[in-house]
């Protein structure tokens, strides 16, 4: 099932191709000032799982050095509207797609959660998909 997505503004419209391979709370500091909020959700596809079909000029990307391991990302949002959009790690042939743009998102369960040391007291705890059995 193909899904869409969309900036706040609407200028930047994108289709994911199947469910993501992963799916992650961040606690990280970076993802919380890069999200304006307490967390970021982040769901993972594979580079060809993702199109942009609308508004690829308002897209802006910037390297985010402060990483915890000292590896770049870089982060992608709308210059319109300040969405944040896609991440893009250095070393992969991934996309990392901040869920709350993603019709049907709600829908997803988190696997995991990254930095949970860095949780904010008041955010309770999160559940989580449960691990398939391995037969």
């Amino acid at each position: 099932m193909p899904y869409r997505g969309e900036c706040l503004c609407g200028a930047v419209n994108f289709e994911l191709q199947g469910e993501p391979f992963h799916y992650v709370i961040c606690h990280c500091k970076n993802c919380k000032q890069a999200g304006g909020g307490a967390f970021m959700a982040n769901a993972f596809f594979k580079l060809q799982e993702v199109k942009v079909t609308a508004g690829v000029d308002f897209i802006k990307t910037y390297s985010d050095f402060k990483t915890k391991s000292g590896n770049a990302i870089s982060r992608s949002f709308c210059s319109n509207c300040g969405s944040s959009l896609f991440i893009a790690p250095a070393a992969g042939n991934i996309t990392i797609v901040q869920a709350s743009n993603v019709d049907g998102s709600e829908n997803w369960v988190p696997k995991k959660e990254f930095f949970a040391e860095q949780r904010c007291k008041w955010v309770k705890e999160i559940t989580f998909q449960p691990k398939k059995s391995k037969l």
